[in-house]
């Protein structure tokens, strides 16, 4: 006879019952690893197997113990025929389940190589570390022959890089950086601490940290899941088609998640609970490869919408400045003074901030309201200005706060805001002119 467990982890202990006196118990081990055995994996080898004789009875008592990894676990015992059948079946499905996330990982490796996006770099590691993750939890690198303690310590490390790969992942999907910088440095630090320092403590302790390790992940994934969902708040103003392609995929795999939890504890569903977990990873992986080639089109139309839009505002000004050619020309010979070719580069600072409808159409009431002569009349009254200050102008002219400027250039507010003291200063403005009514009179 063998017996399982039903989710991944619990010692079991089978101690047989003497027939003779039900009190007194037969001080023997019926198992096939060594007494003490505290890590057991999903059904690639039983917890314990025992063989009676045809028609021989015995009475044995089972004893668990648990270092925290699951909450429920319930032996299951079953003949060799129907063990091997079941591990057959099992076998089937791991082979579909990790063969479609082969496919699916080489067909988006292959959209990175074509389209060149950074988005599908991040996936394409998201993907490969799930993929070795369920390599560990399935116990396929049972098959290693290694020590069990070595197997431990490879899985914990790899569920480490899935929980890195998946906020990374995270993080530039909603484009956080942009959105909230100081958070993204929090987040980096965070990640590099946490991750680090109980990789540190694993190895420095590499024969007894395991049990505690347990715990620690477990406390660990409600950390995980917070960032996430800071990630998701802050996005959802400014990066709202983001966040619909984000939340779609991702609600997906939750609710199977769920549903294989609310089955591992009370098995009211067919088949076993992980089988679940993996049919949602698979839909979460098919969603965001639609979406993300969704999203990457949108982003490709809007900075073909943009390109034109700028090269058409750019034959506007350079039809204004014909106009006035021998002051142009003037202010051509100062190395301090702005080419007409900067103006392109102002404007595409904010390509990748502008990835709705609605923040396109802002930007083009904005820059619409800039007078083409605004350079040539701004020189003129200031030939000193540098190329930085004529951009940090730009952006202020066209109605953008400080704290969107500190997001377009990837800055912290305090330096913009000292960027505009210093500008100030040059343009010698006394404290009662408003920057912005000042550049209101070009």
């Amino acid at each position: 006879m063998i017996t399982n467990n039903d989710f991944i982890n619990r010692s079991y202990r089978f101690i047989k019952v003497d027939s003779t006196n039900q009190d007194i118990i037969k001080d023997k081990l019926f198992s096939i690893r060594k007494r003490g055995d505290d890590r057991s994996f999903k059904y690639v080898n039983p917890n314990f197997r025992m063989d009676l004789l045809p028609n021989e009875k015995a009475t044995f008592i089972i004893a668990v113990t648990s270092d925290g990894r699951v909450l429920d676990a319930t032996p299951e015992i079953m003949s060799l025929e129907e063990y091997t059948l079941f591990i057959n079946q099992n076998i089937v499905w791991s082979l579909v389940f990790l063969g479609a996330i082969v496919v699916l990982l080489i067909l988006n490796s292959y959209r990175w190589r074509m389209l060149k996006r950074k988005i599908y770099s991040y996936y394409v590691f998201y993907m490969f570390a799930t993929f070795l993750m369920y390599l560990g939890l399935e116990g396929h690198i049972h098959y290693l022959n290694l020590d069990k303690l070595y197997v431990d310590h490879i899985i914990f490390i790899l569920i480490r890089i899935w929980v890195f790969s998946l906020l990374v992942y995270t993080a530039n999907f909603l484009e956080i950086k942009t959105v909230a910088p100081r958070y993204f440095y929090f987040l980096k630090m965070t990640l590099l601490a946490v991750l680090g320092g109980t990789t540190v403590y694993q190895f420095v302790f590499f024969q007894t940290s395991i049990g505690q390790l347990h715990y620690f992940e477990n406390v660990l994934s409600f950390v995980w899941l917070l960032l996430i969902l800071v990630s998701i708040w802050l996005s959802r103003k400014e990066r709202k088609l983001e966040l619909k392609y984000y939340l779609i995929p991702l609600l997906g795999f939750l609710l199977f998640v769920a549903i294989g939890l609310i089955d591992g504890h009370f098995q009211l569903l067919p088949g076993e609970p992980f089988f679940y977990i993996k049919t949602g990873t698979i839909l979460e992986f098919i969603g965001f490869t639609y979406f993300i080639g969704r999203l990457v089109k949108v982003k490709i139309r809007s900075t073909a919408t943009l390109e034109r839009e700028l090269a058409e505002y750019q034959e506007a000004l350079s039809l204004a400045a014909t106009k006035s050619e021998k002051d142009l020309s003037s202010m051509a010979q100062s190395n301090s003074k702005l080419d007409k070719t900067e103006l392109l580069g102002i404007f595409k600072l904010l390509e990748n901030s502008l990835s709705t409808d609605e923040e396109w159409e802002d930007f083009k009431v904005k820059v619409g309201a800039l007078n083409p002569n605004f350079y040539e009349q701004l020189f003129n009254k200031h030939p000193d200005l540098s190329k930085s200050e004529i951009r940090l102008l730009t952006l202020i002219k066209i109605g953008y706060s400080q704290k969107e400027i500190a997001k377009i250039l990837v800055i912290e507010p305090n330096s913009v805001k000292k960027a505009k003291s210093r500008v100030r200063k040059k343009l010698e403005l006394s404290s009662s002119i408003e920057l912005s009514n000042y550049l209101s009179r070009f």
